[in-house]
């Protein structure tokens, strides 16, 4: 015998309705993601920087003059041989004298790899800006 059953789907609106919400928490999730990737780059570039900024202070002792340029550190075994770079794989920038009577000035360009700009992380500065 064959009944007859009424089979019934998802309404158009309800479907919608289903699809927004989805829509909406992958975008949530999208940003999180993003600024999660951001503040761990930030994280490491200050990590790294500390790391070299003790290195130096190390080299300072030792030698009782500032290295000329950060390739000294590995060479003279301050530090390890790897790029001196950071969280957004760019190179640091160093300089002897410093700037605003510091020993030595030791920055990231930051995300939009640029001196000079907002996002520029200093070691003297950046566990004030925290």
């Amino acid at each position: 015998m064959k009944t007859n059953r009424m089979r019934r789907g998802f309404s158009l609106l309800e479907l919608t309705l289903v699809l927004v919400i989805i829509g909406l928490l992958a975008g949530v999730a999208a940003v999180n993601l993003v600024g999660g990737a951001e503040r761990a780059a930030i994280r490491t570039t200050k990590t790294s920087l500390e790391t070299v900024k003790a290195a130096i202070n190390s080299y300072y002792v030792t030698e009782s003059s500032y290295p000329e340029n950060l390739q000294v550190l590995i060479l003279t075994k301050y530090l390890e041989d790897k790029p001196l770079k950071d969280g957004w794989d760019q190179p640091f920038y160093y300089a002897v004298p410093g700037m605003n009577g510091r020993e030595f000035t030791l920055i990231s360009t930051g995300k939009d790899k640029e001196a000079g700009t907002e996002d520029d992380i200093d070691v003297w500065t950046m566990n004030e800006d925290s």
